[in-house]
């Protein structure tokens, strides 16, 4: 057995990360003992069930129900982005607030329920919003 050696080889130890090839849209983990998941989330079915409670309120009239359509759409197309903006979903929420008190509600119920960061940024944000009301 030679002392010399390869030139091809390579040599890692613990903790070392060896990358062969491109890296471009990939997730890089450090770490011993990682989980990783990079699932998204489909909020959909959940605007749907609010939709649903949106239509059942027989005291909002029918301009009311459309403009609370157009909040929720603003909302969920904002939720979906990696990174939600808290400030415009506030303002959403607001003036939803302003018509339906009560839609809110059931909204930001529906939507503490999924899995990472949109539940976190909804949480905030009824926080913020339950502080300001109090």
């Amino acid at each position: 057995m030679s002392d010399r050696k390869d030139k091809n080889s390579l040599s890692a130890s613990n903790g070392s990360i060896v990358i062969g090839g491109s890296v471009q849209g990939s997730n890089i983990v450090v770490g011993n003992h990682n989980t990783v998941s990079n699932q998204s989330i489909n909020v959909a079915p959940l605007f749907e069930k609010i939709r649903a409670e949106v239509e059942k309120r027989p005291d909002l009239k029918p301009a009311e129900k459309e403009d609370i359509h157009a909040e929720f759409e603003e909302i969920q197309t904002e939720i979906e982005k990696p990174e939600p903006n808290e400030g415009f979903l506030a303002r959403r929420f607001r003036n939803i607030k302003r018509m339906a008190p009560e839609i809110v509600e059931v909204a930001f119920e529906t939507l503490k329920n999924p899995i990472g960061g949109v539940a976190e940024v909804v949480k905030r944000i009824a926080n913020k919003m339950a502080e300001e009301g109090a």
